[in-house]
C-alpha cells in the first residue's frame, strides 16, 4: 500500500512539473509573439524607406508619443535585430517592452546619461532562447558571421551612425568590470582590441564606441552563466 502511494505521489509530481513546463513554454511563446507583433507594428508606423536611395527615416515625434524613453533605434541588417533603444535608470526594461507592457523578452536599453554623445555607450538586451532581442550576439564569435555582419546602424533624433565592429569576446561580467573600471577611453580601446576572439584590422583613430552586451550560455545548456558576450564597435556619423 505504501509503495502504491509513493508511485501515485511520484506520478502526480511529474504531471505537475510537466504542466508547469508546458505553461512556461506557452507563456514564453506568447510573449515572444506579442513582442514581435508590437515591434513589427512600430516599424510600420515609424520607419519610412526611400525606394530610390533605400535610405531610412524615422518619425521621432511619433516614437516620443509612444514612449519618451525611446532615444534611438538599432538595426543589424539581415538579422532579427531591428529594435528601438530605450533609456533606463532602474532596469525597468529588463522585463518590459517599449510600450511598457510586462514582457520577459524585455527591450534593448542603455543606462548611459547621454547615449551616443558619451565616448562609450553600453546597450543591453536579453539572450532569449526564442531567438529574439540580442540572442544572435553569440554568432559573432564565428568568423564568417562576423564578417558578414560587421557593420550595423544606429539612428537617433539628432544624428545617425554607421557602427563597425572591431572586438568580439566573452568574459565574466565581474571580471570585465574589474578589468576596465580604472581605464581611460584610449586604454579601453587597447583593451578591447586585445580581448577580441577574432583579429579585426582597425586602421583609423577611434573616437566614439558602442558596446553591446548580453548573457552567455557558454558551458551551460539551460541557463546563463556569469559570462557575457561583448560586441564593441566604433561609430561614424552618416
Amino acid at each position: 500500500m505504501k509503495f502504491k502511494i509513493i508511485i501515485i505521489f511520484s506520478i502526480l509530481v511529474c504531471i505537475i512539473a510537466l504542466t508547469f513546463s508546458i505553461y512556461i513554454i506557452f507563456n514564453d511563446f506568447q510573449e515572444m509573439e506579442e513582442n514581435n507583433k508590437d515591434t513589427e507594428n512600430l516599424i510600420k508606423d515609424t520607419i519610412m524607406v526611400n525606394e530610390e536611395t533605400e535610405e531610412k527615416s524615422i518619425d521621432w515625434e511619433y516614437l516620443k508619443s509612444v514612449n519618451q524613453d525611446i532615444i534611438a533605434w538599432i538595426e543589424i541588417p539581415n538579422t532579427i535585430i531591428n529594435y528601438p533603444i530605450l533609456r533606463d535608470n532602474n532596469l525597468y526594461y529588463l522585463k518590459h517592452s517599449y510600450n511598457k507592457k510586462y514582457n520577459s523578452n524585455g527591450s534593448i536599453f542603455t543606462t548611459n546619461y547621454k547615449p551616443f554623445e558619451d565616448l562609450e555607450t553600453l546597450l543591453y538586451g536579453h539572450n532569449m532562447k526564442n531567438g529574439s532581442m540580442f540572442s544572435i550576439l553569440d554568432k559573432y564569435m564565428e568568423y564568417d558571421f562576423l564578417h558578414a555582419h560587421q557593420k550595423f546602424k544606429i539612428y537617433t533624433p539628432n544624428k545617425n551612425y554607421e557602427c563597425t565592429i572591431f572586438s568580439v569576446y566573452s568574459i565574466g561580467v565581474n571580471t570585465e568590470t574589474n578589468n576596465i573600471k580604472e581605464l581611460n577611453f584610449d586604454e579601453k580601446i587597447n583593451y578591447y582590441k586585445k580581448a577580441t576572439r577574432i583579429n579585426i584590422k582597425v586602421d583609423k583613430e577611434i573616437t566614439k564606441i558602442v558596446k553591446l552586451s548580453t548573457c552567455s550560455y557558454i558551458n551551460a545548456r539551460t541557463s546563463p552563466t556569469d559570462q557575457r558576450y561583448y560586441i564593441v564597435a566604433y561609430l561614424d556619423a552618416i
